[in-house]
């Protein structure tokens, strides 16, 4: 029987390394495609997700009463996330070519002729995505591409349900209009999809 993540924190705490293990391989690509999605740099994402899980180590304030494991991470991931946006605004200038466009995390197309169209979409949205202001990038993130319910996401946020359906709302429509140039917007859902190399 596979142990839960409450059962392998638990044995975590009493110095188990594999059950750590377990739990890195089980929420690590989340926790990296959250943090990339949300600040368009690999090199922070990967910093993120490794302090993410260096704290998860340290700190054992996870409540399962509170709600899964995967949001307590996408939490912290959040939170650390934000303390690197405003450390770089005080010391200095963001580096545009930091991260690049987010190529890595494009779908293979399924047909070799669909690539520079399909990248072209991917990196549209990506970059309307990355545009969007941080309560509706965040939001976007955790509901769309995390697929966490409404309630979920606001325990990681720290807001009401009403206000997480706002800023959704409010989010999807400007990512419509930023899309809505001819071409940009894909003919499936499915064509904006992401995934962690």
């Amino acid at each position: 029987m596979t142990p839960t993540d409450t059962e392998l924190l638990q044995r975590m705490q009493c110095g188990d390394g594999a059950a750590f293990s377990t739990l890195y391989q089980r929420h690590q690509q989340r926790v990296f495609r959250f943090a990339m999605v949300y600040c368009g740099a690999e090199s922070t994402a990967a910093d993120v997700t490794q302090e993410v899980f260096m704290q998860l180590i340290d700190n054992h304030s996870y409540d399962p009463a509170q709600g899964d494991l995967r949001g307590y991470l996408l939490g912290m991931a959040r939170n650390l996330l934000r303390r690197h946006w405003r450390d770089a605004q005080r010391y200095a200038a963001l580096d545009d070519d930091e991260g690049g466009p987010l190529d890595e995390l494009l779908i293979e197309p399924l047909e070799p002729s669909h690539w520079v169209g399909r990248a072209q979409q991917h990196g549209a949205l990506r970059e309307a995505i990355l545009a969007l202001p941080a309560y509706y990038r965040e939001v976007t993130i955790l509901c769309e591409l995390e697929e966490l319910d409404y309630q979920e996401a606001a325990r990681i946020l720290e807001v009401p349900i009403g206000t997480v359906r706002s800023r959704l709302n409010r989010a999807r429509k400007a990512l419509a209009a930023a899309l809505a140039a001819p071409g940009m917007l894909p003919e499936r859902s499915e064509d904006y999809e992401l995934r962690a190399v």
